[in-house]
């Protein structure tokens, strides 16, 4: 469930420094909180959630919303089109699935954090694109082992108030880019970090093999 009060003056208190670096030295304009509910995405028939990162024809969600024989998949966008994938990496341990659509993604993609968010950090989560209402204001509570990821030494615990189905949801720190994926716990409030998966995505963009097996750092 969304949390409709306060959430666009907490985040633009809590992050406009990161935001005003972006703008001075990036040519391009900052993704906003606008391009993140655009890129989560719902996969049909609306039982998970998913982002669109990268390069813009590859999209993230959670292992365990992919099936023992699913192959493909359709994913819906904020303004109702539909697009057709395919699932090319599926990482069981760390509950990370990786989708290759059939073209171009119609929304801006999001970055991948290529390092682990820090306990106290301001997350947002937009949650599924079928569920009208507000981004999500929440926090990185800490890092830590959590039994249903049992190759994730460092998982997500936040105060994130998902729901059932939001799994794969992405929730983003204050630059915008994904740090981790719904996995579900109390709530949903646990998420599996992403770092790492950019650089899978590059490669499966490149033809060669994803990163699999390859475990995040432990939190410093």
């Amino acid at each position: 469930m969304k949390h409709a009060g306060g959430w666009r003056t907490w985040w633009v208190a809590g992050v406009g420094v990161a935001v005003l670096t972006a703008c001075q030295t990036s040519e391009e304009a900052p993704p906003e909180l606008e391009d993140v509910a655009a890129a989560t995405v719902t996969l049909e028939p609306g039982h998970c959630a998913g982002v669109v990162v990268e390069d813009g024809r590859h999209a993230l969600t959670a292992a365990h919303c992919v099936g023992p024989g699913d192959t493909r998949v359709t994913l819906s966008f904020l303004d109702g089109r539909r697009l057709a994938g395919r699932y090319v990496h599926v990482d069981r341990g760390r509950d990370l699935a990786v989708i290759r659509l059939e073209s171009l993604a119609p929304v801006r993609p999001l970055e991948v954090a290529r390092e682990l968010p820090t306990a106290g950090a301001p997350l947002v989560f937009a949650g599924r694109n079928d569920r009208p209402g507000d981004p999500q204001e929440a926090l990185l509570e800490r890092l830590g082992p959590c039994p249903s990821l049992p190759e994730v030494p460092a998982a997500l615990f936040t105060t994130v108030r998902g729901r059932p189905g939001d799994s794969g949801a992405p929730l983003v720190d204050s630059r915008m880019q994904v740090v981790g994926l719904v996995h579900g716990g109390a709530a949903c409030r646990i998420a599996t970090p992403t770092v790492g998966m950019a650089e899978a995505v590059t490669t499966l963009a490149r033809g060669g093999p994803a990163l699999a097996r390859q475990s995040p750092p432990p939190p410093r």
